[in-house]
């Protein structure tokens, strides 16, 4: 074999092992978002008896406090800006 092929097979060697690592990656990564997705979870049941009965005692320790709809209105101190420059 020349110095050439030895290259070519080490460059090709090298692109297996990267091409591989980066499907085994992708898989893991796959895998991680699946177990970690709300939806999927086998706990879900539980979960969601649990989520309704916190968000029943923060309602009851409201005491009837209701914050209302926020305003989108500009500050006080801000200016006009022209939007249209002749």
């Amino acid at each position: 074999m020349t110095r050439i092929e030895e290259a070519r097979s080490r460059a090709a060697g090298a692109k297996r092992i990267t091409v591989g690592a980066a499907g085994a990656g992708f898989l893991v990564a796959l895998l991680l978002a699946r177990a970690g997705h709300p939806g999927t979870s086998s706990s879900s049941s539980s979960t969601t008896r649990s989520t309704s009965q916190q968000l029943q005692s923060q309602s009851e320790s409201d005491n009837g406090l209701e914050l209302g709809t926020p305003s989108v209105a500009p500050s006080s101190g801000s200016s006009v800006v022209p939007t249209h420059v002749s």
